[in-house]
This record gives C-alpha cells, structure tokens and sequence, in this order.
C-alpha cells in the first residue's frame, strides 16, 4: 500500500476519458466517468441489430457507450487505438461484460475479435478488438479465437467514407483460417466501435458462407 502510495504520487493515474485524477488506481476511469459511461448496454434495445436488418442476419447485437451523446467517449476511443491504453480497453470490456452478465454470453461458443491486415497490425502493435475480447474472456472464460478469421485485404481507413464507400472498401476483405474449427458454431464478434456496420458486415458474411457460423456482436461504443 505505501509502495502505491509512493508511485501514484510520483506517477499519478490519470481518467482515461476526461484525464483527471484517479483515486483509486486499480480503475482506469475516474468516478464520475464511470457513472456517466458504463450505462448504455441493454441488449433488448440496443440499436445494432435494427442497422443490420435486411443486410445480414446476426443473434444479438450489443453496444456499450453512445458516441453521439457521451462526452469522453472519443478520449476514450483515441487513447486505445493510438496511444496504446491496453488496460484502458480491457477494462472497459471486463466491465461491459460484468454489466451484461453472464446469462448474455451462455450461448456464444467462441469470441473473433474484428482482424486489422498483417501491416497495419505491425505498425500499430496491438489489435484493439484482440483486447476487448481479452477483457471478455477475463470475465466469462469464453474461448478467443483470433486466427479464424483473417484480414486479406490492406483497406483504406472508413473515416470521412459514406456507407456506399465502406462497403466496397471492405468487400472481400476477410477470409475464415481452418474453417471447419468454428463450421455451425455461435460466434460473437467484437469490434471498438459501429458505425455504418460495413466491416462487421463483412465479416458476418465471411463466417456464414465459409463455416456456416450463427453471429452476434458486441462493440465498445456506437458512432
């Protein structure tokens, strides 16, 4: 305890969505950041299978934080992808997954989490779906799966492109890796953020047609 004292004094924790102090240094967001972020889940309103519908078939859909209404949401986002708060990410994920409880997740065999191409990968270090699905399986001990779908394709960033645009970015972009390793099971696919659902999509498509997989998805924040 001294020990920690000492550090946070020194090197003091800072909230990963408004960068103020956190007290307790075992969370990565402070309090009130906690109250005001960790409360949008609810898979029998959320909004995701309602933008999927008529384009792929999916089980459930899930997003935990509201981009459009949440302030901090985007220093949170920013801080996982490109100032590389891993812990930032699993802990968000192990509390999402806390939230939803262990009822929502029964049913799903295997967690992929959404691959990013063997050169951004590289460049970047780390996949930060890899460690949503780190907090997950954290929580509720669900196999992760990260090599049974691959990202053939080195796609354009979706910023600034219209729907039309980020579907044909990711069209063919993914193939399954030993397919008949997940052939008719329930995958859950994690991503950090939905948007259009162009690249989950994609993706949904890929499992179905190469493995015949059922598919849900849980993302960290809706845009």
């Amino acid at each position: 305890m001294l020990m920690r004292n000492i550090l946070n004094l020194f090197f003091p924790k800072h909230c990963g969505a408004c960068s103020k102090l956190v007290i307790n240094t075992k969370d990565e967001l402070c309090l009130k950041c906690e109250l005001n972020l960790i409360h949008e889940s609810d898979p029998d309103t959320n909004k995701i299978q309602k933008a999927l519908r008529g384009r792929v078939e999916i089980e459930k859909g899930v997003f935990f934080i509201d981009f459009t209404k949440k302030e901090g949401v985007q220093n949170i986002l920013h801080s996982i992808k490109y100032q590389n708060q891993k812990k930032l990410a699993i802990y968000i994920a192990e509390q999402l997954a806390l939230k939803l409880g262990a009822a929502f997740f029964q049913e799903f065999d295997s967690i992929i989490p959404i691959p990013l191409h063997r050169k951004k990968l590289k460049i970047r270090g780390f996949n930060q779906s890899d460690l949503i699905a780190e907090g997950i399986h954290n929580i509720h001990k669900i196999p992760v799966e990260p090599d049974r779908l691959i990202r053939i394709k080195n796609t354009s960033s979706q910023t600034n492109k219209n729907r039309l645009e980020r579907w044909d970015n990711v069209k063919s972009a993914f193939k399954t890796n030993n397919a008949d390793k997940i052939k008719g099971k329930h995958i859950l696919l994690v991503d950090d953020v939905f948007t259009t659902g162009a690249t989950l999509e994609a993706c949904i498509n890929t499992l179905q047609k190469q493995a015949a997989c059922k598919c849900s998805i849980l993302t960290l924040a809706r845009a």
